[in-house]
C-alpha cells in the first residue's frame, strides 16, 4: 500500500470529481481517498463528492494498493498521477 497526504489547494467540484473518477479507470490499483475520517473509493467520487466537503485547506489522504502491472510500479504510478491531477484541478478553482 502507498500513501500520499496533502492539503487541498482548492475545492472539489462536480466536474473535478467526475474527471478524477474517470482517471481511476486507467489503473487496476484500488485508489481510496480519506477525508474527515471517511474512506471513499475514488471511482465513486462523482457520486459522493458533496459529502466529503473538500475545500481549500482540507487535509486529504490517498492510498493505492492491489495493482497488477506489476503491483509496486502500478500502485506508485496510480498514486502519483491521481494526486497530481487532484491537486492540479482543484488549484484552478
Amino acid at each position: 500500500m502507498y500513501l500520499a497526504e496533502f492539503v487541498a489547494p482548492g475545492p472539489l467540484t462536480d466536474d473535478i470529481a467526475d474527471e478524477l473518477s474517470w482517471k481511476t479507470a486507467e489503473f487496476t490499483s484500488r485508489i481510496v481517498l480519506i477525508v474527515h475520517g471517511r474512506r471513499v473509493g475514488a471511482q465513486c467520487l462523482s457520486l459522493c463528492w458533496k459529502e466529503l466537503k473538500i475545500r481549500r485547506g482540507t487535509a486529504v489522504a490517498v492510498t493505492t494498493d492491489r495493482g497488477f502491472h506489476p503491483p509496486d510500479l502500478e500502485d506508485r504510478r496510480a498514486l502519483k498521477e491521481f494526486t497530481e491531477l487532484f491537486q492540479t484541478l482543484t488549484a484552478r478553482r
